[in-house]
């Protein structure tokens, strides 16, 4: 009985020990690769192989052809032939410069001639002039004018030019000895304004190192329109 039992154990450790080995086994196994070969399909009947396109002859040439010049027609060559080259631009030369003395300027000169340099004569006196040649005093001139100009009341504002010339004479303590219009405008009324404005200016003393006993000036009253 015993004898029995230790063969069946033995038996059933073997049956175990193959089952466990088999299994072992498959699951250590790769599937099997199949090897598939593809053919090529038969070519159906009526259908033509497509050629292989290749670079016509023609395209290839127009690209290595060199791009040349177009060549002028002989009628357009010898217009060009015939037109006169073009001329040079040349370089104005400078002009010398010229000095022009302007009519203003030649105007304001001729207006204080023989008068000493800096003196100011405004807008209200056209031109003044002296009857003496050595009177060298600008500041006695324009004190006496600026006087006179205080005083000038003008009653014409029309649209032309006038003007009226006032003489008189001032003596050594600065008294007016003697008057006159000596050129008239047309109006009286704007030279005995112009009169009253040099009568009631009430001039200085002359300069202690002018000369003469009397200063006889020629006064040009103007009236300009404003534009």
């Amino acid at each position: 009985m015993r004898w029995a039992v230790i063969s069946s154990l033995i038996l059933h450790s073997i049956f175990i020990g193959l089952v466990f080995r088999g299994s072992a086994k498959k699951t250590s196994q790769y599937p099997p690769v199949m090897m598939v070969r593809l053919a090529t399909p038969p070519p159906v009947k009526g259908t033509a192989k497509p050629a292989a396109v290749e670079p016509s002859k023609k395209t290839a040439a127009k690209k290595i052809e060199k791009i040349e010049p177009s060549k002028e027609k002989p009628h357009m060559a010898e217009v060009n032939r015939r037109k006169k080259p073009a001329r040079k631009k040349e370089t104005p030369r400078p002009e010398p410069e010229i000095k022009k003395e302007s009519a203003a300027g030649e105007t304001i000169e001729s207006e204080k001639k023989g008068l000493p340099e800096g003196v100011e004569l405004g807008s209200e006196f056209g031109s003044a002039r002296l009857d003496a040649a050595g009177f060298d005093s600008p500041y006695y001139l324009n004190v006496l004018f600026s006087k006179i100009r205080n005083r000038w009341d003008n009653p014409y504002e029309g649209i032309d030019t006038i003007d009226c010339t006032i003489y008189f004479v001032v003596d050594r303590k600065g008294k007016i000895v003697d008057s006159a219009i000596e050129n008239s405008s047309g109006l009286s009324a704007y030279d005995h304004a112009a009169l009253r404005a040099v009568l009631a200016a009430r001039p200085p003393p002359l300069p202690n190192q002018f000369g003469s006993e009397e200063l006889g000036i020629h006064l040009q009253f103007r009236y300009l329109p404003y534009n």
